[in-house]
This record gives C-alpha cells, structure tokens and sequence, in this order.
C-alpha cells in the first residue's frame, strides 16, 4: 500500500521517537527500582541491627535479661508499631518476650494491608514476608537470639510505595510528553517538506496537459526541494517556450512551402485555362518551384537524420586550419563585394572527422557571418589545439543576437528578426544542420554574443588519435 511523504515522514518520526523513548524509559524505570530496592534493604538491615544492638546493650548494662524485662518489651513493642513482629530468645532458647496472640494478629493484618496496598500502587513488585533470625552477642559470648518477621525487602513502606509510585508515573508522564513533542514537530517537518512537493506535483500535471505557466512558491529552505522548484519552472518555462517555436514552426513550414505551391498552381492554372501559353521559361520556373520545396524537405529530412545519429561519418584525418582557408578562398567574391575582411590565424591542427560535413559547418557558419556583418565589416577565423580537444572559432563584428534569442537560434526555422531575415534570405534550418554535425562528431557548439557589437560560435571536436 503507497503512503504519502506525509505520512511516511510521520510513520518515521513517531516509530523513532517511540523506540527511542520507550528504551529510555525502560532502563530508567528499572535502574530506579533496582536502586530504590537496594536502598530499601540497606534500610531495613539498618532497623534490623538497631534492634539488636539496642538488646544487646540492655544485656550488657546489667549481665542479664531478667532486670531488663520492661526494657526488653519496650522494644518489641516500638517494632510492632512498625508492623515489625520481634520475638526474643535467651542463650539457652526460652522465650524472653513475644507479642500477644492479638497483637501478633493485628501486626500481620497491617502486613496484608501494606502488601495489597503496594499490589495497587506499585507496579510489577514481588512482595512477600521475610523471616529473619539474629544472634545476639556479648563480645564473642552467645547471649541470645532474635526472631524479627516482617514483609521482604522488596516489599516498601507505605512512604515508599507512594515515592515509587509517583517516579514511575512521572517517566511515563514524561516519556508520553516526549512522544507528542516529536510528534508536533514530525507534522511540521513532514507539512514543510510534502506541501511543495504536492504542488509541484500538481503543477507538472498540468505541464502534462499542456498549461505551462510560472509556479509561484516561497522558497523553503531546503536544498533539494528549492532546487527541485527552480529545475519544474525552468522545465515549465522551457516547454512553453518550445511550444511557441513549435507553433512559430509550423507557420514557418507553411509560409514556405505554400509559397512555390501558390506560385506553382497558379502558372499550371494559367496555362490549363489558355491565358499562357505552355513554353520552356514557364515549365522551367515550375520546375524551379518544384526543386524548392524538393530541397526545404530535403534539409528538414537531413537535419533529422543528424540528431537521430543515422547518418555515417566518413571520418579521415585533415588539416582544419586548411579547410578554413579554402572556405575563405571560396567566399573571396561575396566578401569582396561586401567590403569585409577575413582571415585565418591560429595553429595548424590536423583532426579526425568527417571532412565533407565540417566543410558544411564551417560554410555555413562564414556565410551566416557574412549575411551578419554590416559592410567594412570583420570575420576572423581561429583554429587552437589544446589538450584532448580541437577548438574553432569564428568572430565577426556584426549586429549580433539579441541576449533572450541566444538559446533559440539552434532550433529549427528559427531566426532571430523573422522580418530583417526574410530580406536577406534563408530558412532558418543552417545552424539546425551546423549543431547535428557537431553533436554526431561528439563535439561541442556554443555562441556569445553582444547586440549591436558582434557574436562568436565556438566549435570544440575531440583531438584526433
């Protein structure tokens, strides 16, 4: 059976405590008795040889227990009071004193009554009576013996009885007040740590029904949990994000492709309905048509076929910094024509890849940063080696990215200033096609950019082997 955090934390804290709390209380509960017990015994010792001592010293005041009769029953006496039964015997066995048949029967009465009393008011006491015979002495002549019959040890007086009665109800007093302190604070804890997490629980439910929204939640204080808000905000906030590029998607794939089809429909319509007639030039910008919305599938179908890792590298090894020159050589007409200088520094670094591809990265990203780059304009191109990684940088001195559009331009069809793109061209698929090569070469690519002063795409590649 599932159980909520809640009452997980709750089972937990109590089971715990509980443990914790009846353990302590046991060993208390039982070193008090086991002490007090003791106590208890020395004390009754303690009474014991005070009744011998006090006979002795009769004895001894006079050299015999005829003269000291009174004295002797005196004695007995002060012990029955303490429902204590004495009986007193000389050297040769005969009986000095014993309490009547009565007071005999009235001391055991108080006995039983001191017994019950101890069964009702303290817990778990074997009690029991306890007969004791003493020799009396006179230095190391046998003067006589004592008899003493009273409850055992274990049995305590009335005083006590109520002493240990109420120490035991106070560590279970205090043992429950223990139990309810954790208890109090186990709710707490549990409230504090389960509240957030049902509401993020109830908030990605709703990110599962496609409501992405902000969670507004107070920090908690705790690590984990705070973390795990910003991380279920973040993944809100991406989400709805990627919903509206999914959307801005969609049109953007229509626009493109309803375009050549509009354009398309209406020469063949044209030229079904006799207002032109069927030549060469309009079949071929048919064909035009045709070939553009062939070549927009083709891009998408191929940037699928990079991010699902279908596609087979054929990996050789060539000199990067090389490959750059030559690209730069190839866009010579275009720079010329906007004014823009380019060049190629760094060292020479030779890496396994597919050459084909890199090719098509490193074009891709020059022509962007040419399309970029207002005229007088600078690129430069910078290849490094370090150590396990092959680095390639390309730097331009443009418009740049503006700083919420940065995580964007990687998506598919996106493009940064949809209406100043449509002027100069593109799709929007070239850096979708530039990061599946780098992520299939296991490689890296990151941008920096500042609006209005110019960006910088970093390309790291493992070393060649």
């Amino acid at each position: 059976m599932k159980r909520t955090i809640k009452w997980q934390l709750l089972l937990s804290f109590v089971s715990l405590s509980f443990i914790l709390v009846g353990a302590f209380s046991w060993i208390t509960l039982n070193l008090l008795e086991s002490h007090f017990s003791d106590y208890v015994r020395e004390r009754q010792e303690s009474e014991l040889e005070e009744y011998s001592t006090d006979l002795e010293n009769l004895y001894q005041q006079n050299g015999t227990w005829e003269e000291n009769s009174q004295a002797i029953q005196r004695v007995g006496r002060n012990a029955l009071q303490q429902a204590v039964i004495v009986k007193i015997y000389d050297e040769d066995g005969q009986l000095l004193w014993q309490p009547s048949p009565s007071e005999e029967e009235e001391a055991k009465t108080q006995m039983q009554d001191h017994l019950l009393h101890m069964e009702k008011t303290v817990w778990d006491i074997e009690s029991d009576y306890l007969q004791t015979r003493v020799t009396l002495h006179d230095g190391a002549e046998e003067i006589g013996t004592l008899e003493v019959q009273s409850v055992s040890p274990h049995a305590y007086t009335q005083h006590d009885a109520l002493f240990i009665s109420g120490m035991k109800s106070t560590v279970v007093l205090v043992a429950l007040i223990s139990l309810l302190i954790p208890l109090f604070f186990a709710l707490l804890v549990a409230k504090k740590l389960s509240s957030p997490i049902v509401t993020i629980n109830d908030f990605t439910k709703e990110i599962a029904k496609g409501r992405y929204s902000s969670l507004s939640l107070e920090e908690t204080g705790i690590r984990e949990i705070d973390d795990l808000l910003v991380s279920v905000n973040d993944l809100s906030l991406q989400l709805q994000h990627q919903q509206k590029i999914r959307n801005r998607l969609s049109s953007d794939i229509a626009h493109e492709i309803r375009t050549p089809l509009t354009t398309l429909k209406g020469n063949i319509e044209a030229m079904i309905d006799g207002v032109w007639e069927i030549s060469e030039e309009r079949l071929y910008r048919c064909y035009e048509e045709i070939s553009r919305i062939t070549r927009l599938i083709g891009e998408i179908d191929r940037i699928n076929e990079l991010e699902s890792q279908e596609s087979q590298l054929q990996k050789t090894t060539f000199d990067l910094t090389e490959l750059a020159q030559q690209i730069v050589d190839n866009f010579q007409p275009m720079l010329v024509e906007n004014k823009l200088n380019c060049s190629v520094s760094g060292d020479r670094v030779f890496i396994s890849a597919d050459r084909d591809k890199i090719h098509q990265v490193l074009t891709n990203l020059l022509a962007n940063a040419i399309k970029f780059t207002p005229s007088g304009g600078r690129i430069d191109l910078y290849v490094s080696q370090s150590k396990g990684t092959t680095s390639f940088r390309i730097i331009d001195n443009g418009q740049g990215i503006p700083p919420e559009e940065v995580g964007q331009i990687f998506e598919r069809f996106y493009m940064a200033e949809p209406s100043r793109n449509s002027k100069l061209g593109g799709q929007g698929i070239g850096l979708s096609i530039v990061k599946g090569i780098v992520n299939a070469h296991q490689g890296t690519i990151s941008v920096d950019s500042i609006y209005g002063k110019g960006t910088t795409f970093t390309i790291n590649l493992p070393k060649a082997k």
